[in-house]
């Protein structure tokens, strides 16, 4: 088990015992201070919160652009940013999986995704 008040880490793989319980615990403490996004690598891992939180602003999106996963906060944006850059970058194309029990947010995350490639590369050859 990680130290008792041990920091949440943004990266589970920045655990110092990385295993199921660890894992939970740091998504239980992260979700109690509203930070529903965790990485897993480069894998978000994302829980619902049930009620609105302000981390989908314009602001947001204008600084999620162009950053490598990691750089900024764990968050849809940059799953977003970085399939988009690397299908523009590689010649590649990208898909991303949403994927949760009903209830869990897939459809208001999938609909972030797209307002986010729309808001930032949606302007017709960008």
């Amino acid at each position: 088990a990680e130290e008792e008040g041990a920091p949440t880490q943004a990266d589970n793989c920045a655990l110092m015992y990385l295993n199921e319980a660890t894992l939970l615990e740091n998504l239980r403490k992260r979700f109690l201070k509203d930070e529903i996004y965790t990485y897993t690598a480069n894998i978000l891992l994302a829980i619902n919160p049930y009620h609105s939180l302000d981390v989908y602003t314009p602001d947001l999106v204008a600084a999620y652009q162009g950053k490598s996963l990691g750089v900024m906060p764990p968050h849809v944006y940059a799953i977003a940013d970085k399939a988009y850059r690397d299908m523009r970058n590689l010649g590649l194309s990208q898909g991303i999986v949403v994927s949760g029990e009903s209830g869990a947010g897939k459809t208001e995350s999938t609909k972030h995704v797209l307002r986010y490639l729309t808001d930032s590369y949606g302007g017709g050859g960008a």
